[in-house]
């Protein structure tokens, strides 16, 4: 997970909204100050120390009206939160924490493997933004947090092209893979999964195991259930497959109510 977001997290900034309203609180606050202290110089006649303050108003109103929106865009893309409020509002908080506490117990029940050091979150399909060159995209739309000591925050966006949870879309099948060094994981994320070395840079390196279920309801996938490792060659061998697949099937009974078009 990126530097940048750990710190939002740890000060409790989850949401675009919540990140613009402190921007703005920052950006405001601060030209208010270097406008008083401009204001000050200027009636003193100081025009060389007046100038230096009048940068800091140029600044913030820059921070404020020009970059703000882009930076909290960038770190909460819009569009995304929208989608991830319409799943809260449709499905409860209550439904998305059942579906936590199930995937958790199924954690419990790995065999021959540490289980402190997986971690697992659902994703769901959803139709995307449309770009100038493609009028429909899907892409798959975290719905929970992640259970275990690694992963980002619900609402993270993964395109269809991207990942293992994009190949098992894709497929409608389990996909697994492993990685035996941070150097191979990075190389295979932009060989083999679809990211770019941008990309594949952002994420965390720790895990060493992968595995993606597809959560599928009438014969069409709305869904992906994500697990990963820092201990290499977890998945598949330490799992219970059949279980896994009858959770996948408690989860679709939750969450196939879900249109995010």
């Amino acid at each position: 997970m990126p530097i940048f977001s750990i710190v939002l997290r740890f000060f409790g900034i989850r949401t675009y909204a919540s990140l613009r309203l402190i921007i703005r609180f920052f950006a405001i606050s601060s030209g208010l100050f270097f406008a008083f202290r401009f204001s000050e110089f200027l009636t003193k006649e100081e025009w060389n120390l007046a100038t230096y303050w009048y940068f800091g108003v140029a600044a913030t109103s820059i921070v404020e009206f020009v970059f703000a929106d882009a930076w909290a865009e960038r770190s909460f893309p819009f569009d995304t939160e929208r989608k991830l409020f319409l799943m809260e509002g449709r499905l409860g908080l209550d439904c998305i924490g059942l579906i936590t506490t199930r995937v958790r117990e199924s954690i419990s029940r790995f065999k021959g493997c540490d289980k402190s050091v997986v971690s697992a979150t659902v994703h769901v399909l959803a139709e995307l933004s449309s770009t100038s060159d493609q009028r429909v995209r899907q892409g798959l739309l975290q719905l929970t947090d992640y259970v275990g000591p690694e992963g980002g925050r619900k609402g993270r966006l993964t395109l269809l092209t991207q990942g293992i949870i994009g190949q098992c879309a894709r497929t409608g099948r389990m996909a697994c893979v492993g990685f035996a060094s941070q150097e191979e994981y990075s190389e295979s994320m932009v060989k083999n999964f679809g990211y770019t070395i941008e990309e594949a840079t952002s994420h965390s390196k720790k895990g060493r195991s992968y595995m993606a279920i597809p959560l599928i309801n009438d014969s069409k996938l709305i869904g992906v259930l994500y697990y990963f490792s820092t201990e290499p060659q977890v998945f598949p061998r330490s799992a219970d497959i059949a279980s896994l697949e009858d959770l996948g099937r408690s989860i679709v009974d939750l969450i196939k109510v879900i249109r995010l078009d």
